[in-house]
């Protein structure tokens, strides 16, 4: 009895624990079944459900959407209900169509009023300043939603640089664990040297120094893999960590794309140019609503109304009908400023808009570049790379047979570790210029 206790308290005090704190026993939905490598695609498709920065521009978008239903809320009948008490003297008074004044016989005898009833208010028409405001609210969402795609293009080449660098961080493990088996060899071989008489010590004590230095290198590829790993989480916007592995099945087959074709696609498709047109056509529209500030404004208005003077009188029931025409006179030279305010950031938009296109081409530039620059080093670093394994496998030649010194060693596995390392770096460079130039062009994936 006493454990069957204990069982319930546990239970309560486990349930308790995921009503007030569901993030501690909740992962994220959605996640990708455990045993194979995440390919790239797979990590966007994750970054584009979970990144906040999506959700926060998705939640603008639709506050914008909104703003635009508020907007179109001009256009139909406002009806209200409304319930009033005025207390008040009665020296005026209309009957019939002829009015009765009470001019010798003022009286401060005040009657009180008790009414209620429906009003009804119809814009009729407002040359234009319903339309334009609709319009404005309708390219701010438009603007809002080339925010999110540039949120989204900018996701996608965050998650693509970290996955490369994940895959170059693996990569460069591996060379520095290639290269300590290759040291702790070159020891046993010094060890066995010296034993034997043909070699002095100082050359067993120098194999173990490069054996530390090699230690250290490993451990430093180590942790900047689990640097890269953080980040790349990070990119795809995971609350918990994620160590499945990563795919490592990557096209490193060069792609030429001509500056022009780059330039021609990134004018036609990139989110930025596409908000900013956006803004301007909603300014131009700003520009009108101003100057509809000189026109007048037809509404029509209609209400039913009950009314006694004592409660709980029998009350009286009264219909109104009417029209209302609003015509500006003068507002103190506010309209004409409002135009000239707008106009000047219409100016000001389009000033932006050729600034951020000198931007575009200056990015396109670069990472055309930067793409022609990675595949002329990936020729060179390999090229590189075969020279470098020839001698190095010379110069452990010469050491077996006991003709060469371990320094000849020594920099010939350090000239192959870093042709290695070039190697590996000019393959990742390329396929983070080719990301840079997809991001240039405007293409979402």
């Amino acid at each position: 009895m006493k454990r069957s206790g204990q069982k319930w308290v546990f239970r309560f005090f486990f349930f308790l624990l995921i009503a007030v704190f569901p993030g501690m026993t909740m992962a994220q939905e959605g996640m990708p079944p455990e045993g194979k490598p995440l390919t790239l695609e797979q990590c966007l498709e994750l970054a584009l459900k979970f990144q906040p920065l999506l959700q926060a521009s998705q939640a603008t978008i639709e506050a914008q959407k909104a703003k635009v239903e508020q907007a179109l809320a001009a256009y139909y009948p406002q009806i209200n209900f409304n319930t009033t008490y005025n207390t008040a003297t009665n020296n005026f008074v209309a009957i019939g169509g002829t009015v009765a004044v009470a001019r010798n016989n003022y009286s401060s005898t005040f009657t009180d009023i008790f009414s209620m009833g429906a009003s009804l208010n119809q814009l009729i028409y407002d040359f234009g300043r319903t339309s334009n405001a609709v319009k404005i609210n309708r390219e701010n969402a438009a603007a809002s939603g080339q925010d999110r795609e540039t949120t989204r293009q900018n996701v996608v080449l965050n998650v693509k640089v970290t996955y490369y660098t994940v895959l170059q961080g693996l990569a460069l493990i591996q060379v520095a664990e290639e290269t300590l088996t290759q040291n702790q060899k070159r020891l046993e071989q010094a060890k066995g040297f010296y034993q034997a008489g043909t070699r002095s010590k100082i050359d067993v004590t120098k194999a173990e120094v490069d054996l530390a230095n090699v230690e250290l290198a490993l451990i430093r590829a180590k942790n900047n893999y689990q640097v890269a790993r953080v980040t790349l989480n990070n990119a795809m916007g995971l609350r918990q960590g994620l160590n499945f592995a990563i795919d490592r099945n990557i096209d490193f087959k060069p792609r030429q794309t001509p500056l022009g074709e780059i330039l021609e696609a990134a004018y036609a498709r990139r989110p930025e140019i596409l908000q900013f047109k956006a803004r301007q056509r909603g300014q131009e529209a700003a520009i009108e609503l101003a100057r509809s500030s000189y026109y007048p404004v037809l509404s029509g208005n209609a209400g039913h109304l009950w009314r006694t003077n004592k409660l709980p009188n029998d009350l009286i029931w009264d219909w109104n009908f009417g029209a209302t025409l609003t015509v500006p006179i003068f507002s103190g030279y506010s309209t004409p400023n409002q135009i000239a305010e707008a106009k000047a950031i219409l100016k000001n938009l389009e000033a932006q808009e050729e600034s951020l296109r000198q931007n575009i081409r200056l990015e396109a530039e670069q990472a055309h570049l930067s793409h022609k620059e990675a595949i002329e080093r990936l020729g060179v670093t390999e090229k590189t790379l075969g020279q470098a394994r020839e001698n190095y496998d010379l110069a452990s030649g010469r050491y077996q047979v006991g003709v060469a010194q371990p320094l000849e060693v020594t920099d010939a596995e350090v000239l192959l570790a870093n042709a290695r390392a070039n190697h590996i770096q000019a393959l990742y460079d390329f396929k983070v210029a080719e990301a840079r130039i997809d991001k240039a062009m405007g293409l979402s994936r």
